[in-house]
């Protein structure tokens, strides 16, 4: 194996120089590629965590892409471009670039990438016009001292400082205002949070062996002008036209860093030219469960919930929601116009009597005439008539513990057919949609819940769910899910704090052992913005036991315990906080809405709410960091796109960008509907043409537009 050798003296510029000159670049031909993603790393998510940080980027977005692992696979020019089994290049007649875009975890990828491997890589870039976008790392330059010989890795940078924190200042120069970060606030400075190596650019007129020099273009600045993110092209002596273009960032990146979650997609579209298979979208949505039900409350006496407190809604607190919901989307533009909060809704609390056989709705309550007055306010989802347990039964049947739940069928799908009775009662908007969506109490149904989930018969609440069966240890109650494909439930909602439930995924079976597509979990986030909260006070009370006091009393380190926090938060820190976790779930790109109670949308002082509270923190920490709108989606609509995500994952695509015709062409295995960045035909969004298409077995061909700078 060839060594990698850095440089660190004059004269090898010279000699480097020179041989560069007598090495004729290859010829540049601008023909067709396909629309994937190479990904070169040094390990695996557990050995690379630039792979780690961007794969899950990769797929939620829906960018195909390869990954070649720099220190077990050699790169070959044929699994770059090649033509019937031989590598070929852009003058070949039929010759297509088996990628668009080129991905590096790493800057030198050390130790195992040779000399030659780099040369194929920069080859192949030059040849079809392909970017490159290094995610991290040292800023160096390489020399080969073998044959032929030469600098053959060289980003232009001269190392000048490193640092676990930076302060920054952005440095978009105009010709890429719209090519790159358009979407981010740049009036605002990204604090850099962990370790990162600035560099200076050299733009001295030296470069590597194949004639080209680096021209560096910082985009993210330290405030002394030292460069973190860059762009860096590389030209002919006397052209203008780069042949090759790389954006390099020698910042550390990991998925919970959000310096990291605010560039993460910037990688992606820049080094695909933001021509790709997949969509980038931001989403927020809050569910209010419980809604017709009272919810117990915080007794900051007692450390724990006090059942004779509760608190229900009133027709003041509704419209007040009115107010504060219309305000709330005046102050943040990103949030639009038809931002709506979720009610899931449990209907025995609505009618007049719940064990009739017949319901009829309580149409003069205070509550109930509230809601049905601003119907159209809110959106609203099926939470089952009275928010039963529906775990598997004890087993055995004299277990000490365990949650009362249903034998049969009957009486759990009775729990979804008649509170979608109270639905037409009240005459809620957009019944025939919603139908498809079922939330249960607690998510019931989905793992069994044991003895140490009850805090009245355990107080270590530390392990609460220890004994809990979960739902990938079949866990889930087969009665239930049974009832839900009877009456044709789609969508199931689950708890993203749970094991096994914090993936989008088809539930295939039900308790007679059939296989069945149709319903699919989607996962909520929680918060802790708790249930048994209706003010500040009680919050940070709480907040502060159960993440500080409580382990301070059992005589542990709160700041060496994991899931404590060192000193107790006031209401200020404590939104902060949850504002930082809400946007860093956002810049997931997932739609996964979070989810409070009804109890937190009481008004407890002069019109304010806890749940808009939480909303306007995370919209203002969002907004200093993105202009981008955030999509507000009912999640039965969440559904229909996770349903289209899903099938997507399964479909083999087949396209070709052609650059000669800015044409793009696009089949499938099999019927599917994606998202398409790049191309004609849809509207725009980060100010990026996207595209719903219906793929077949057909080619269809699409005409590219970036929307973009070109």
């Amino acid at each position: 194996m060839k060594m990698n050798w850095r440089l660190t003296g004059g004269l090898l510029v010279t000699v480097a120089m020179w041989l560069a000159f007598m090495i004729a670049p290859p010829a540049f031909a601008d023909n067709a590629v396909k629309l994937k993603v190479l990904v070169i790393s040094t390990g695996d998510e557990t050995q690379d965590l630039g792979f780690n940080y961007i794969k899950p980027v990769l797929d939620e977005i829906g960018v195909p892409y390869d990954v070649l692992n720099a220190n077990t696979q050699d790169l070959t020019a044929d699994m770059l471009a090649s033509l019937n089994g031989v590598a070929c290049n852009s003058l070949d007649a039929g010759c297509v670039g088996s990628y668009n875009g080129i991905i590096l975890t790493l800057s030198d990828l050390t130790p195992n990438f040779t000399p030659a491997e780099w040369d194929i890589l920069h080859n192949y870039e030059k040849d079809f016009k392909v970017r490159e976008a290094v995610l991290s790392g040292w800023p160096a330059t390489y020399f080969d001292p073998n044959a032929p010989f030469g600098i053959y890795l060289d980003y232009g940078l001269v190392f000048s400082s490193s640092a676990a924190s930076y302060n920054t200042q952005w440095s978009i120069p105009a010709t890429y205002q719209k090519e790159v970060l358009e979407s981010v606030n740049l009036a605002n400075p990204l604090p850099i949070t962990d370790f990162a190596f600035a560099a200076t650019p050299r733009n001295n007129g030296a470069g590597p062996r194949d004639g080209t020099i680096p021209s560096v273009i910082p985009l993210l600045q330290t405030t002394n002008g030292e460069s973190l993110l860059s762009i860096v092209q590389y030209k002919l002596p006397n052209q203008t036209t780069p042949l090759r273009e790389v954006m390099i960032s020698t910042i550390t990146h990991a998925s919970f860093l959000i310096h990291s979650k605010v560039l993460a997609y910037e990688f992606i579209s820049w080094a695909t030219q933001g021509v790709f298979v997949g969509a980038r979208r931001v989403y927020m949505a809050a569910h209010l469960d419980d809604l017709f039900l009272a919810n117990t409350l915080w007794d900051p006496s007692l450390k724990a919930d006090n059942p004779l407190q509760t608190y229900r809604l009133n027709s003041g607190d509704i419209s007040n929601l009115v107010g504060k919901q219309t305000a709330f989307r005046a102050a943040h533009p990103t949030a639009g116009s038809a931002f709506q909060l979720d009610f899931p809704f449990n209907g025995s609390g609505a009618v007049v009597d719940p064990e009739a056989t017949t319901l009829v709705a309580n149409l003069t309550e205070d509550l109930v005439a509230a809601v049905i007055a601003n119907k159209d306010a809110f959106r609203y989802i099926n939470h089952t008539f009275t928010h039963a347990d529906m775990d598997k039964a004890p087993t055995p049947a004299n277990a000490p513990c365990d949650y009362e739940t249903f034998t049969t069928v009957a009486p759990i799908q009775a729990e979804i057919t008649k509170n979608r009775t109270v639905w037409g009662l009240l005459g809620l908007p957009d019944q025939a949609n919603n139908d498809r969506v079922l939330l249960t109490g607690n998510h019931a149904g989905l793992k069994d819940r044991k003895c140490t989930d009850d805090p009245l018969l355990h107080t270590d609440m530390a392990n609460v769910q220890d004994d809990d069966v979960a739902f990938d240890q079949g866990g889930a109650n087969p009665l239930f899910l049974r009832a839900a494909a009877i009456t044709n439930v789609r969508y199931l909602a689950s708890d993203s704090s749970q094991r096994a439930q914090n993936i989008e995924q088809f539930i295939t079976q039900y308790d007679d052992g059939s296989a069945s597509s149709n319903r699919i979990m989607l996962p909520r986030w929680p918060t802790n913005v708790f249930v048994n909260v209706i003010n500040p006070d009680q919050l940070v009370d709480e907040y502060n036991y159960m993440f500080h006091d409580r382990f301070v009393n059992a005589g542990q380190d709160p700041c060496t315990t994991p899931g404590a926090i060192c000193t107790p938060r006031n209401y200020a820190e404590i939104l902060a906080a949850e504002a930082d976790n809400a946007v860093r779930h956002m810049l997931t790109f997932n739609k996964w809405p979070h989810f409070f109670h009804q109890s937190n949308a009481t008004n407890y002082a002069n019109g304010n709410t806890l749940i808009f509270d939480w909303l306007n923190a995370v919209f203002a920490a969002y907004e200093r960091l993105f202009k981008l709108p955030v999509l507000n989606l009912p999640y039965w609509h969440i559904g229909d796109k996770t349903r289209q995500r899903l099938d997507a994952k399964t479909t083999a695509i087949q396209s070709k960008w052609d650059r000669t015709t800015n044409q793009v062409t696009l089949s499938a295995d099999k019927g599917v509907t994606l998202e398409v960045t790049g191309i004609m035909g849809g509207g725009t969004y980060g100010g990026q043409h996207v595209r719903v298409v219906s793929l077949t077995t057909t080619p269809t061909v699409f005409t590219v537009n970036r929307g973009l700078t070109q």
